[in-house]
């Protein structure tokens, strides 16, 4: 009797009541998949020659990593569609932009797993024709800055770009730059202070704007890797130090411009800019003459104020851009100052939202009106 008494108590109290199953699934399966794209899947089992490429059979276990990765993308595509981002059928820079942001953003994998997936999307693309120059071009250049970031991120960097976070965001690093040329103008324009100050607000302002690798900035020559324009704004072009990439931002932001032509005239009064800008063309542009600083001077300038590498400035432009909708290279070019929407594609690589683009550019607008001409 005591034993079927027991028996019914626990049979009463002590079940846990089961819960209800949640699938992990993240790929959407082939038969949800758009038409186009499930009528390459028989071509994965044959031997398909491509121009000059021949594509062979794929062996099972990368088959099947392949149709992972394209459930994948099948997946963003809905995700966008969720937040307003309608992304057509077609392989496009439209689907490779939510690609990336559902793989860094939603899921948090890492930029090395990123590259994988999209490596195997574009062998996948590839071996159904459904590619274009644009859209191959953008998957094969978010592949490569992807690589790129893998391979160039130091132990550490992740918690330095939060212990920086937690003090400060990336408009103190342009209020610095601001002030500073502020500070300069109060001293006697030809001392070393005054110098200085003018140069430090330049590395503080390229390093945010141009998101530079601090060894190209120390390179840049007047003239030739950094110009004034006719109409007075200033503009990088340059090949990259580390990639050999060549990297064309176009136009920089005004007030950047008004604080390089500070500190290339110095106690100069501003009518004598061309004239002055003429004088130093092939210079380098922190020295101001033939020979150039150290390969770190950016980096030791920012950690003066802020106690961070300039090799962490691209993940804190990076994750500004990280808005709650998969929009990435409309959010880039209202920050960046970009006339073309995919310009930059490294400022799309890297890990989490630690900011939005309206508090962003509000501080853009206060910092435009501090540096006006």
């Amino acid at each position: 009797m005591t034993k079927d008494w027991d028996r019914w108590l626990n049979a009463c109290y002590n079940v846990k009541s089961k819960k209800p199953r949640r699938s992990t699934r993240i790929a959407t399966l082939p038969e949800h998949w758009p038409e186009t794209w499930r009528e390459v899947l028989p071509l994965l089992d044959r031997r398909v020659r491509r121009g000059e490429t021949t594509y062979r059979p794929l062996r099972e276990k990368t088959r099947a990593s392949v149709i992972s990765a394209i459930g994948i993308c099948a997946t963003a595509r809905k995700w966008a569609a969720e937040r307003g981002i309608k992304i057509g059928e077609a392989f496009s820079t439209d689907l490779a932009e939510v690609f990336l942001r559902f793989l860094l953003v939603e899921r948090a994998i890492t930029p090395r797993s990123a590259a994988d997936y999209f490596e195997r999307v574009e062998s996948f693309a590839y071996r159904g024709q459904l590619f274009d120059r644009l859209a191959a071009e953008a998957f094969s250049e978010i592949r490569g800055q992807l690589r790129a970031e893998a391979e160039d991120a130091p132990l550490g960097k992740r918690t330095k770009v939060r212990g920086f976070l937690k003090a400060f965001d990336l408009a103190d690093i342009l209020h610095a730059a601001a002030r500073h040329s502020e500070v300069a103008r109060s001293c006697r324009g030809d001392t070393a202070q005054a110098e200085r100050l003018r140069r430090k607000s330049v590395v503080l302002v390229l390093l945010v704007n141009g998101s530079d690798r601090q060894g190209d900035l120390s390179r840049f020559r007047v003239g030739r890797d950094i110009q004034r324009t006719e109409t007075g704004d200033w503009e990088l072009s340059f090949r990259q130090a580390k990639t050999r990439r060549k990297k064309e931002l176009g136009e920089l932001w005004p007030f950047t411009s008004r604080l390089l032509d500070a500190h290339v005239l110095g106690d100069r009064p501003a009518w004598q800019i061309k004239d002055r800008v003429a004088e130093l063309d092939g210079m380098n542009l922190l020295s101001l003459s033939s020979d150039g600083f150290d390969t770190y001077h950016p980096t030791a300038l920012l950690k003066e104020e802020f106690g961070i590498s300039g090799h962490l400035i691209r993940t804190l432009v990076t994750n500004l851009i990280r808005t709650e909708e998969p929009d990435a290279a409309w959010a880039a070019q209202a920050l960046l100052g970009h006339s073309q929407r995919y310009s930059q594609r490294a400022y799309l690589t890297d890990f989490r939202v630690t900011a939005s683009v309206r508090a962003w550019q509000s501080a853009i607008g206060e910092i435009e009106k501090r540096v006006a001409p």
